[in-house]
């Protein structure tokens, strides 16, 4: 096993978005898309499209917007974010299929038994995967069940209280059974780190997946402040990311948002950006997250002011479409990520161990013999070279020849071959 260090700066790729360092990773990196879409802001369209590569309804997958009649879907405002998607070739998370707030009358307010809620909800399921198979990649199909009492308790929901505790073990099994495909999702907030709150849901997947119920992932909604600047945050974000994807799942920040008070000053813009860097690096460092979300990019048409009265300016572009210093700490980490990763199935040549140094744009190759000739070769995972360089062990090698994206590769040196994670 060989450490490998790898560092790629901007001068790979030309156009400045987040999409376009992003598409290298690659990273599913997008927002949620609301009211200013359905009514036409063009240039908040015009930014959509140019920014982000994946996109997430805010309000039109809910239930109350999906089946406000009790056997009578609309999908209209829906299926105009997917066309658009689709025209633009972008991805689409879907949200939520079960959740305790924003359902129709019909639903909340029922008279039901067990079996007729279960009944309501596998056909609520059915309906929606079977309308969308094939065009989501990925679905929360249970979204905060767990409350905010510190003791890591249910939530009391019509859910709940009728069906019990076995409602998000049926919900699971029935988006299975619709789109055998779809990658599912549970979502909360407030889980970040490790806390009650977290190891709750932790335990109820363990147990799910040891029952065999079928989930893929853990959503992670990421609402934060300002103040979650220090390293200790960070540092219990890591380690909770790693148990969760130590249970075989995939990782998703799903509605990252960072609030201040307001008004907003520099000072709170320099520690908002602070934050988003820091969840792009976790996300980075985090194998299994392959999806960065943020709930909404433009304060002009952020929630937080109307949930959280007196804070705001929590999304990388203020109200007038103008990049904040949290943008630029995203794009700087994409530009430019740092990752330690080792190789697998490393072929050591007779005269001793490989080591590989990559910064700066460059490799250095060392064997215990300076001055040594190496070949090096760069290949795609099918097979194909992507470029060849001839270089002596101890001496750095500029990564410009291989003109090389970020993803993942095989570097040959003197023919003994080793396959590199870039990011994924």
């Amino acid at each position: 096993m060989v450490a490998v260090f790898f560092c790629c700066t901007g001068s790979l790729w030309a156009q400045e978005t987040l999409k376009t360092y992003a598409d290298k990773i690659p990273l599913n990196i997008g927002t949620c898309v609301g009211s200013a879409f359905d009514s036409n802001d063009q240039t908040y369209i015009n930014a959509l499209k140019r920014e982000f590569n994946t996109v997430v309804c805010e309000n039109a997958m809910k239930p109350y917007s999906l089946q406000p009649s009790q056997g009578s879907f609309s999908f209209i405002n829906a299926d105009k974010l997917v066309a658009f998607a689709q025209q633009n070739n972008m991805k689409i998370r879907g949200h939520t299929l079960v959740w305790h707030n924003q359902n129709p009358n019909w639903l909340s307010k029922g008279s039901w038994t067990r079996a007729t809620l279960l009944a309501a909800m596998k056909a609520h399921i059915n309906g929606v995967l079977s309308h969308f198979k094939g065009k989501i990649i990925e679905w929360d199909v249970v979204n905060e069940a767990f409350d905010d009492s510190g003791a890591g308790a249910r939530r009391t929901s019509f859910w709940q209280n009728t069906i019990g505790n076995d409602y998000i073990d049926s919900a699971f099994v029935y988006a299975h059974q619709a789109d055998p495909a779809a990658l599912l999702f549970y979502n909360d907030y407030s889980t970040c780190t490790m806390n009650t709150k977290s190891t709750a849901i932790y335990t109820m997947i363990k147990t799910m997946l040891a029952n065999n119920v079928p989930i893929h992932g853990i959503g992670f909604q990421s609402h934060q402040q300002i103040s979650d600047t220090s390293t200790s945050f960070f540092a219990g974000m890591k380690a909770n990311f790693d148990r969760f994807a130590k249970l075989g799942l995939k990782i998703s920040i799903t509605e990252l948002d960072v609030r201040m008070p307001l008004p907003s000053n520099q000072t709170a813009l320099k520690a908002q950006a602070v934050v988003y860097r820091g969840f792009m690096q976790l996300a980075l460092a985090t194998p299994s997250c392959q999806t960065f979300m943020m709930w909404g990019f433009s304060d002009k048409y952020s929630w937080i002011p109307q949930q959280f009265p007196g804070e705001g300016a929590a999304c990388i572009y203020d109200e007038n479409f103008q990049p904040k210093p949290a943008y630029t700490a995203l794009l700087d980490v994409l530009k430019a990520p740092i990752i330690s990763t080792r190789f697998q199935g490393f072929s050591r040549p007779a005269h001793g161990p490989w080591s590989f140094d990559c910064e700066s744009n460059s490799i250095l190759v060392q064997d215990g013999q300076p001055g040594h000739p190496v070949l090096l070769e760069m290949f795609n995972p099918k097979g194909a070279k992507t470029g060849e360089y001839y270089s002596q062990s101890g001496v750095r090698t500029p990564l410009t020849p291989f003109n090389m994206a970020r993803g993942t590769y095989i570097l040959r040196a003197n023919g003994a071959a080793a396959r590199i994670p870039l990011i994924r």
